[in-house]
């Protein structure tokens, strides 16, 4: 049973779960899955990774929810009570270099998209972005844009077998913000609240990944800053908005990647400890690590999607009353390892073997006295 008594309702938290969902990193996937399979993408890895991306969301999500729905805190507040302290180290660690990526990716996107904009050099647009402010709804306006304005000669999907390799590269767009979710979730007073919360990610994400695919079909070019750029009067802006929409995701990492360097060096203050997310962030947004999207995603989905699966399965079990117990190091190192492994080895759907031994260790974990 819910209870709504008391806690907020899912309009006070939504802002950084659509935030992830709207972020232009969806156009930039979309356009690489197409560009990778030549043309549409199958639906059957949309649907699988979409299932998936709502299965991490929702069992990481339960534990910020009040109780007795959740445990009421945010990630860094409830690992004590799941990990151990090299445990916690090491996620920290992984978290850590996981928000500086993202906050590059994002950056560098934006950046990019600013200096196709204004004509001025690379690196100018990605350090304007840094201290710039930031709004959704821009991104809202880009998909929509691409959605309508740039019709692809076919449909962006095809029904057909196969597309595991994209549904690994959606767990990994999701990855991070699924393992935070507590920390976007803290407080929420109803089951129904967090389900809203996961519906406006995953459902503006996946339009945006179609919004992507649409763009290769017609231009053949995965590059979407450039393809923006080369558009006519209301095309012109389109990198205005990716600029501009770029900052909520950027922020939310910020954020997220603070909280991680903390719970490396807890002494960090919490300015400290984002700027230095802002500042090595920026240096990848210099590089343009945003081109890297496939390899980024899918190693992300390699390496911390494997936690939520023990995580979330103890969660479960204390809501049902059973003793708290600690999360094993083997229900989740081993298999984090054995993914990015598969992953550098270039084996395509190496996160969900990862997901598949994290389950069958966490089954051998909760049967063990």
């Amino acid at each position: 049973m819910d209870h709504p008594a008391d806690g907020r309702r899912w309009p006070a938290a939504v802002g950084a779960w659509l935030g992830i969902g709207t972020a232009p990193a969806t156009l930039v996937l979309g356009a690489a899955m197409a560009a990778r399979h030549g043309g549409a993408v199958p639906v059957a890895g949309l649907l699988v990774g979409g299932v998936l991306m709502a299965a991490l969301l929702w069992g990481q999500g339960r534990i910020g929810l009040r109780r007795p729905l959740g445990a009421g805190g945010t990630l860094t507040a409830v690992l004590p009570a799941y990990l151990g302290r090299t445990s916690r180290l090491l996620l920290a660690a992984v978290l850590t270099v996981s928000m500086v990526g993202w906050n590059g990716f994002n950056v560098g996107l934006g950046g990019a998209s600013l200096a196709a904009l204004t004509h001025l050099p690379g690196w100018v647009g990605p350090a304007l972005l840094e201290v710039a402010v930031l709004t959704t709804l821009s991104a809202v306006v880009l998909v929509g844009w691409c959605l309508t304005v740039l019709p692809p000669p076919g449909a962006p999907v095809r029904v057909a077998a196969g597309g595991l390799a994209d549904a690994a590269a959606l767990i990994g767009y999701a990855a991070v913000f699924a393992l935070r979710a507590p920390d976007f979730s803290v407080g929420l007073a109803r089951r129904r609240d967090l389900a809203w919360c996961v519906g406006l990610l995953i459902g503006p994400a996946l339009l945006g990944v179609l919004a992507g695919a649409e763009l290769w079909l017609r231009t053949g070019s995965a590059d979407v800053v450039a393809l923006l750029a080369t558009g006519s009067g209301l095309a012109a802006y389109a990198n205005l908005f990716v600029a501009v929409a770029v900052f909520a995701a950027a922020l939310t990492t910020t954020y997220s990647g603070a909280l991680a360097v903390r719970g490396l060096a807890p002494r960090v203050p919490a300015r400290a400890a984002m700027l230095a997310v802002a500042v090595f962030g920026g240096v990848l947004a210099v590089a343009r690590f945003d081109r890297l999207v496939l390899p980024w995603l899918t190693l992300l989905a390699a390496a911390l999607p494997v936690l939520v699966v023990p995580m979330a399965t103890e969660a479960a079990a204390r809501r049902r009353g059973r003793p708290p117990r600690t999360v094993p190091a083997w229900c989740w190192v081993p298999p984090a390892l054995l993914a990015v492994a598969c992953t550098l080895a270039g084996v395509g759907v190496a996160p969900l073997l990862g997901l598949a031994l994290a389950g069958a260790c966490t089954v051998l974990w909760r049967r063990l006295r």
